[in-house]
């Protein structure tokens, strides 16, 4: 596994909560890290799997601004801003190295309501972004797409 590492792909761990669906393909339960949970999931509203998809939006905008859209002193202060504040990346505030496109697809899947949330009519709706339109899914699966950034590990 360690030789994954030294490639640029992501892993993607602490996914020590594990949820089981109901029939419906809803969860009840607010269990989770603070920072990465969506709205509905912090007030116990029944959710799917764009709940998902709103955490994926809070790890590209830490991946683009080397922070996490919602931060506070305590699970509440953080809670509170997720609720209270919808994040929008302004085109000026765009860093060198990252595109116009990214910041969309980070906004689209920020959005507080899940209803609004690339990705509520499936996965093919975030796939199909102009960020990600251009990936051979097969290919970045299998791991033979080089990665754009590949870390220096000693």
């Amino acid at each position: 596994m360690i030789k994954f590492f030294n490639i640029g792909y992501l892993y993607l761990t602490d996914l020590g909560i594990a949820k089981l669906y109901r029939k419906d393909k809803t969860i009840v339960d607010s269990s989770g890290t603070p920072g990465y949970m969506s709205p509905e999931v912090i007030i116990n509203q029944p959710h799917d799997l764009c709940s998902d998809f709103f955490a994926i939006g809070v790890m590209l905008h830490e991946f683009m601004f080397c922070k996490r859209p919602y931060v506070g002193k305590s699970r509440k202060e953080i809670k509170d801003q997720i609720l209270a504040k919808e994040i929008l990346i302004k085109v000026s505030e765009v860093p060198p190295g990252w595109s116009i496109e990214a910041a969309d697809l980070i906004n689209r899947l920020l959005k507080r309501r899940s209803q609004q949330r690339l990705g509520k009519n499936g996965i093919n709706e975030i796939k199909e972004h102009a960020w990600l339109k251009d990936i051979n899914w097969g290919q970045l699966y299998k791991k033979e797409i080089p990665a754009p950034f590949v870390p220096k590990v000693k």
